[in-house]
């Protein structure tokens, strides 16, 4: 059995210095963010991205959209795979979309399907990213405590 690897991060951009954190973000802050993936051609991101409370798309901040966005905040954008395959074909990234709430309780059928997205990847030798806006409150404290994943503190 092959194992990947697992990590964890925050959306692309958000903790630029200087900038606010409903700021537009850059193509090229995303280039650099994807440049600094982990892995080589087995890259899996896992979105959990999808709602701010206050409704608005957390793909708002980008030139790409993702997939609760609204036909009208699509506005003709590609969606983060199609971005990510015009931008950085070389690295083949993948991208699974699991779209949740910021701040909120991710449903057990979502939770379900993200972890069995997960266990599934890593038992082919994926390495396997997974986003949220901050990169904690539901990626560390949710989805990798209903996986029972346990933080190394070396990365």
């Amino acid at each position: 059995m092959r194992v990947g690897q697992f990590f964890t991060c925050a959306r692309p951009g958000r903790y630029r210095p200087s900038h606010g954190s409903f700021d537009p973000v850059p193509d090229d802050v995303v280039d650099e963010w994807v440049r600094g993936l982990p892995g080589d051609l087995n890259t899996v991101i896992v979105s959990l991205l999808g709602r701010k409370p206050d409704e608005r798309s957390e793909f708002s901040f980008y030139s790409f959209h993702g997939a609760w966005d609204l036909p009208e905040e699509r506005r003709d954008r590609p969606s983060f795979q199609d971005w990510l395959n015009r931008r950085h074909n070389e690295r083949s990234i993948q991208v699974l979309e699991h779209p949740t709430c910021d701040y909120g309780h991710i449903p057990q059928k979502t939770l379900d399907a993200v972890s069995s997205d997960i266990s599934r990847l890593l038992s082919e030798g994926r390495t396997v990213v997974l986003v949220d806006s901050g990169g904690d409150t539901r990626t560390c404290r949710q989805v990798c405590k209903y996986l029972q994943f346990i933080e190394d503190p070396n990365y």
